[in-house]
């Protein structure tokens, strides 16, 4: 199969958006293919699309391709984000076309098409570049046989694709077998239920209901897992954590001892349209750690836990929050319930099953 990425992929990345090229592609190895890379600076790509030629031309066959997309247009991705090379992934699809191999592309999301995007950047620069978006959707449309999108919801907000070439890829995750606390009936009674959040947070992940809940229900704590110049910024807008909210900085494997002690995983954050169909990676991390999750209702990460019985999805609202959190508080065997069911059923979502989706995927399109 060939993997195509308008970048380099590799080394260690902590957002969703560089976290999922590297494991996708690991994915597909693990689950056995001869994995033709087409990736990095264009360059790169042009090598590699010559070396490809060559071998189709002498016969050898390619079972599929699969892309990913990067979060600016993909004409912007060298290294000065000028478009030099305007034609060389679509000669890519066109090759393959050719010789009938089924092609797809994961298009990650489309932030672009709301009014903050043009709060983040200038607004003429925004223009230019949502020119280029559309320009790259309708290249989809003429020259890929499946678009691959983080949720079904996302897919009616995608201009210019045909809604049957896309179909849900959420993300995966990897399965982590942290030690786990088995408490006596008399310590569960005892015991503080913990919650862990791991992310980013920020104006766009507010969690002040949460906090506010944590901190008036007894017996519970909550670990906020966040990079320290994140939390920084924000401080000063959750000024009173008391002794029930604890802050850390950790990453990698410093991660482990504080999925060790979460009873919860939390995606409790202030909800918005945008959520409504955005698949956050960190749930299938939660998911991969063996963790029941607490989402907020009205969100995709609410809906999906709730479809897959592995969580609780609440209202965003500190009276509707401390009442489930006193719930669970009191509700062990539940939350021990849940857990187990986790664990059972998250080999379904990891990468190497979302790698498999795809090639499954990819044969059914395949009329060699």
């Amino acid at each position: 199969m060939v993997f195509h990425a308008p970048y380099p992929v590799g080394g260690e990345s902590t957002s969703g958006s560089g976290i999922r090229p590297v494991r996708m592609l690991q994915g597909f190895h693990d689950a056995g293919f001869d994995v033709i890379q087409v990736t990095g600076y264009a360059a790169e790509r042009k090598a590699a699309i010559a070396d490809l030629a060559a071998r189709l031309k002498r016969g050898d066959r390619v079972d599929f391709a699969y892309g990913e997309s990067s979060t600016m247009p993909t004409v912007l991705t060298e290294t000065h984000h000028l478009p030099t090379h305007p034609f060389l992934d679509a000669s890519l699809a066109r090759l393959l076309g050719r010789h009938g191999v089924p092609r797809s592309q994961f298009y990650r999301d489309i932030y672009w098409r709301y009014p903050e995007y043009t709060e983040r950047v200038h607004p003429v620069v925004a223009a230019g570049t949502r020119t280029l978006y559309h320009g790259e959707l309708r290249a989809f449309r003429r020259l890929l046989d499946r678009v691959y999108v983080p949720s079904r919801e996302i897919a009616g907000h995608i201009p210019h694709v045909r809604a049957e070439q896309m179909v849900p890829l959420p993300p995966g995750g990897v399965i982590h077998d942290v030690p786990r606390s088995i408490l006596t009936s008399g310590e569960r009674a005892t015991a503080p239920l913990t919650l862990l959040y791991v992310g980013n947070i920020s104006s766009y992940y507010r969690m002040h209901a949460l906090f506010t809940a944590v901190q008036r229900v007894d017996g519970v704590r909550l670990i906020l897992c966040t990079p320290a110049d994140s939390w920084e910024a924000q401080r000063g807008t959750y000024p009173d954590l008391g002794d029930s909210i604890e802050v850390v900085h950790e990453r990698g494997e410093g991660l482990n001892p504080l999925f060790a002690r979460a009873d919860i995983c939390s995606i409790v954050v202030e909800p918005s349209e945008y959520r409504d169909f955005a698949a956050p990676v960190k749930l299938y991390e939660y998911i991969g750690h063996g963790k029941p999750v607490l989402a907020t209702a009205g969100t995709l990460a609410g809906r999906t836990v709730a479809a897959e019985s592995f969580g609780w999805e609440v209202d965003y609202d500190a009276d509707a929050l401390a009442g489930r959190l006193a719930h669970l508080r009191d509700a062990r065997e539940e939350v021990e319930d849940t857990t187990e069911r986790v664990r059972t059923g998250r080999h379904r979502h990891t990468w190497v099953a979302r790698s498999r989706f795809v090639a499954e995927d990819l044969a059914g399109l395949d009329r060699r």
